[in-house]
C-alpha cells in the first residue's frame, strides 16, 4: 500500500472512532486497533492524537477556503453570493460531514484544546469572515463604515453559527450534540432547508440594506 493511501485509512478511521468513542476517551491504540495495524504504523503519519485533529480541521479549512474562492470569482450578485454562503454553511457534503461533525464536538470543548487546536479552529471563523466581509462590500448604496461591518459580520456569524448547531446538531438529550452520520441525514431530512436559508437570507439583506 502506497503511503499516502495508508495514511488516508488511518484518517477515516479515527473519524469513526472519535464519534463513536469521543474525542477525548479515544486513545491512538483505539484506532489501530480498530483498523488493524501496529501503533507503530500511526506514529508513522502522525506524532499525536492531537496532530491528526489538526490534519481534519487543515482539512476543513482547505475545502472552505477553496468554496470561498470559487464564491467570489463566480458570476454572481451580492444576493445570491450571500445565499450560496450561507447555504455552504449548512449543506456538508457527504466526504466531509463526519469532519464536520468531530469540529463541532471541539468547538464545544475549547477549553480542553490544545493552544494549537484552538488557533486552528478559530483560523476558520476568521477565513468566513474575511470573504463575508467581501461580500458585503459589493453592495451598493451601504453606508457603514469599517468599524460598523466589522460589528455586522459578528452579528451575522453568531447568528448562523446558533441556528446551525441548533437545527442541525443540537439535540435535546444527555448527548447534548448529534454524533452518530446517520442521525445528522435523517435530521436534515426533516428540515426544509431551502425555506429556512430563504428566511435567513432575507433577514441578512434587509439588515445590510436597511430594508431596501
Amino acid at each position: 500500500m502506497v503511503k499516502e493511501g495508508k495514511k488516508e485509512q488511518i484518517l477515516e478511521a479515527a473519524k469513526d472512532v472519535l464519534l463513536k468513542k469521543g474525542i477525548f476517551k479515544t486513545r491512538v491504540e483505539d484506532i489501530t486497533s480498530y483498523l488493524g495495524i501496529a501503533k507503530g504504523s500511526f506514529y508513522t503519519y502522525f506524532k499525536s492524537k492531537d496532530q491528526l485533529l489538526e490534519e481534519i480541521i487543515d482539512r476543513v479549512y482547505e475545502i472552505r477556503e477553496k468554496e470561498l474562492e470559487e464564491l467570489l470569482e463566480g458570476n454572481y450578485d451580492y444576493e445570491e453570493q450571500i445565499r450560496i454562503f450561507i447555504i455552504k454553511r449548512f449543506v456538508i457534503s457527504s466526504d466531509n460531514l463526519k469532519s464536520h461533525l468531530i469540529l463541532i464536538n471541539l468547538t464545544r470543548n475549547l477549553e480542553h484544546l490544545t493552544p494549537v487546536l484552538r488557533e486552528k479552529l478559530l483560523q476558520i471563523e476568521i477565513l468566513n469572515r474575511k470573504f463575508l466581509k467581501e461580500i458585503i462590500k459589493n453592495i451598493q448604496n451601504i453606508s457603514y463604515s469599517e468599524e460598523e461591518i466589522d460589528t455586522i459580520i459578528i452579528f451575522i456569524m453568531g447568528g448562523i453559527k446558533s441556528y446551525r448547531l441548533e437545527r442541525l446538531f443540537y439535540k435535546n438529550t444527555d448527548d447534548y450534540f448529534i454524533s452518530d452520520i446517520d442521525e445528522f441525514r435523517e435530521r436534515l431530512k426533516n428540515i426544509n432547508l431551502k425555506k429556512e436559508v430563504e428566511l435567513v437570507v432575507s433577514g441578512i439583506l434587509k439588515l445590510l440594506t436597511g430594508g431596501n
